[in-house]
């Protein structure tokens, strides 16, 4: 029996994909099972061997089946652990597993492509370009803070920092690769799903024994931000798929979601993710059209005092104080308004950025390299101190081609599905371009990579939405080449 789905109708003379690939597979792990066995004889380490099991395991199933690979991917984004190079040193470094999932799996999937004679690094998408030009920005930039040698700039930080944005990317590559049709997008979200169940069901159980929730693995509860901005995400995007879906049971399933991922979002008492959520639901409630939410959304917040958790109130109510804040001052003046010593924070680091602008022309525009300064506070000023004003630009420009092919992928389809999945990612951008005003979300890695993976699902349903109108096109202009218009203009009139 075929293994493929793609051997359906090959013709005579023609070679099955599982007489070339299924030989390769287990070539490969009796390779890899005869390295794994001599690693842990010379090394005697049981926790390596493990985990070089499962990715050389991860690495031949997503040879034969690209979708597994994504399977474990999602698995893993909030759900693996993080590996402590050296826990008694400053040079201590810290390696989530997934980190080493996603080269594993991208290799997986170049190999797949190869035997598929499909050899192109990425999949064509207009989200491309803004990924080139920013990420050509940092390198840039990087390399001339290379050569500068400045204070206060570490060459194994901007390496890993690259490293880490060049994953996130990889993420959105391998993921629009492998996924093609609607029946893998559905399964990949009802795999997201179950993983954001887990999480929030975590998060809900470590309420009582601390101060602020935050993600699995994440030591000692330090990181709530990261938590508001991943359930920010699960939240949008399973309210979009709500206001789409025609079936009640569905209503009631992402409704349950919604409710379960809400608990914990509050208890991370992060500020940003509060002002990001509610901007995200506005967005969607508008791209939707579905009025009747904003006034929900307005009598909550309306009674707010009463119906929110007392924590919640303070952590808000904590942001303005009298006598006991920080003194706020614009451009050498005191405004009179008094801040906590957090929000104070993240408005002096804009001083920085001043005095970054005024070194010099190439300062100005470049910046003193990706991770100068390692400033947490704030992504836009992060990126002016890293990149300078191009990338800035390159940043901005990114984020248009993000928000514009979005758009275009809820627009252009006729299945609820990729049209709800396609609101709740456009309202998940917005919101977390909200969000990085209070911290560095576009570098944080559990949030960035189940972003990038709905991207890729969007830009995936965007391109079978177009396919399936082009096919459409030619069937109803078949004959009438002088009648014919572009199908893409003719798509864009009936959005």
């Amino acid at each position: 029996m075929a293994l493929f789905r793609s051997e359906r109708g090959i013709g005579r003379g023609e070679i099955p994909e599982s007489r070339l690939e299924v030989p390769f597979f287990a070539l490969i792990m009796v390779i890899c099972s005869l390295i794994i066995f001599v690693l842990h004889l010379r090394l005697e380490n049981q926790s390596l061997t493990l985990a070089l099991a499962i990715s050389l395991f991860v690495f031949g199933a997503t040879v034969v089946r690209v979708e597994f690979g994504v399977y474990v991917l999602v698995l893993s984004m909030l759900l693996s652990p993080e590996i402590v190079t050296d826990t008694s040193g400053e040079n201590s470094l810290k390696i989530r597993y997934d980190d080493l999932l996603i080269i594993v799996i991208f290799l997986g999937v170049m190999v797949k492509l190869a035997f598929e004679g499909r050899l192109h690094l990425w999949r064509p998408s207009p989200i491309n370009a803004g990924i080139v030009a920013y990420y050509g920005i940092c390198i840039l930039s990087t390399l001339l803070a290379l050569e500068r040698n400045l204070g206060a700039w570490s060459r194994r930080d901007a390496f890993f920092v690259m490293l880490k944005m060049l994953e996130f990317y990889l993420v959105f590559f391998l993921v629009s690769h492998a996924v093609r049709d609607r029946t893998q997008i559905r399964n990949q979200l009802v795999l997201f799903f179950l993983v954001s169940l887990v999480v929030s069901v975590y998060g809900v159980l470590t309420i009582p024994i601390t101060d602020r929730v935050s993600a699995p693995f994440d030591e000692g509860g330090t990181e709530p931000n990261t938590l508001g901005g991943y359930l920010t995400l699960v939240t949008c995007v399973a309210l979009g798929l709500f206001t789409q879906t025609p079936k009640i049971y569905l209503k009631l399933l992402f409704g349950a979601v919604i409710a379960v991922a809400f608990i914990p979002f509050l208890y991370t008492l992060s500020r940003a993710s509060y002002v990001a959520l509610l901007l995200g639901i506005l967005v969607l409630c508008i791209c939707s059209r579905r009025y009747f939410m904003l006034a929900a959304i307005t009598v909550i917040l309306a009674a707010s005092s009463l119906v929110m958790p007392e924590k919640v109130q303070e952590r808000v109510l904590y942001t303005f104080q009298q006598g006991g804040g920080e003194e706020v001052v614009v451009a050498g003046r005191d405004t009179g308004i008094q801040v906590d010593k957090s929000t104070n924070e993240r408005i002096r680091i804009w001083r920085k950025v001043r005095f970054i602008l005024g070194l010099g022309p190439q300062y100005f525009l470049l910046g003193a390299g990706v991770s100068w300064e390692s400033v947490v506070d704030s992504q836009y000023a992060r990126i002016i101190l890293e990149t300078g004003l191009l990338g800035i630009l390159a940043f901005g420009f990114m984020q248009y081609r993000i928000l514009k092919t979005v758009r275009e992928g809820y627009r252009w389809t006729d299945d609820w599905l990729c049209r709800g999945l396609g609101m709740g990612v456009f309202a998940s951008a917005v919101a977390l371009i909200v969000h990085g005003l209070g911290t560095i979300s576009f570098l944080i890695v559990r949030i960035m990579e189940p972003y990038w993976f709905l991207l890729a699902l969007t830009v995936v349903a965007r391109e079978n939405a177009l396919e399936k109108h082009w096919a459409r096109f030619q069937r109803e202009h078949n004959g009438h080449p002088q009648k014919s218009a572009s199908p893409l203009s003719s798509l864009t009139e009936t959005a």
